[in-house]
């Protein structure tokens, strides 16, 4: 990595690339396993996203209903 600092961006060269060591499993079934594992876990993360979502929005009716009961007096 280029360490400059300040408002200058860091590069980085490919000389600096082929010195990068990245492991990965040499087994094709244990990567398929590690990628059946990920998608698994990328479903279930949409999934929970998508009724965090959905709760924001019934948080965001009840808060409108509440307000309109407390403005029509009926609170």
């Amino acid at each position: 990595w280029d360490s400059t600092k300040g408002a200058t961006i860091s590069r980085l060269y490919n000389d600096n690339l082929k010195q990068i060591k990245i492991a990965f499993p040499k087994s094709l079934s244990e990567q398929k396993s590690i990628v059946a594992k990920l998608d698994a876990l990328s479903a279930e993360t949409k999934k929970l996203e998508a009724i965090y979502k959905q709760k924001l929005a019934n948080l965001e009716e009840l808060k409108k209903s509440i307000l309109q009961r407390a403005f029509a007096g009926e609170l």
